[in-house]
């Protein structure tokens, strides 16, 4: 075996070893850092649409598919793509003043995965009066060639007096 041969042959077993040790993780506790931060950036984003009342931002947010799903605070039925946008699309562009608060959240990834809960306050004016409300959000994300897209929500909400 010549020199080139064990350079190469010592690169691919590097590589090989590199591969393994990614697949061993422990997808129920390894915290996968750079996908929580990637996630808390995508949080901020779908909050900053609410906020602006950017229709096509938070359509984009959705995983555009069949296998897309919501229970939401606005509906009892579960909610298709379709439904779950336009329903958002209704919310965010029937008031001024929106504000969308996040509290106690957490992210939890599990490779390809990802599941988001927390505790959510929005207050707007609707038609000349203040309209606030509270809700407990799950969102569940997938990993996609277009970045981190929601597969799944889920929202119990309450109306709330400050």
């Amino acid at each position: 075996m010549n020199r080139c041969s064990v350079c190469v042959l010592g690169l691919a077993t590097v590589q090989l070893l590199g591969c393994a040790s990614y697949a061993r993780r422990d997808l129920a506790r390894y915290p996968f850092p750079e996908a929580q931060a990637e996630l808390r950036e995508v949080l901020h984003q779908i909050i900053n649409d609410c906020e602006t009342a950017n229709v096509a931002g938070l359509r984009n947010s959705h995983l555009n598919s069949d296998k897309f799903t919501k229970f939401g605070g606005r509906s009892y039925d579960r909610e298709n793509f379709e439904q779950c946008t336009a329903s958002e699309t209704a919310n965010v562009t029937s008031g001024q003043d929106y504000k969308y608060d996040v509290s106690d959240l957490k992210i939890d990834v599990f490779g390809e995965v990802a599941v988001m809960t927390y505790y959510g306050r929005v207050s707007r004016e609707v038609d000349g009066e203040a309209v606030r409300y509270s809700w407990r959000q799950t969102l569940v994300f997938l990993k996609t060639a277009d970045g981190w897209k929601i597969i799944h929500e889920h929202q119990s909400r309450k109306k709330y007096i400050e």
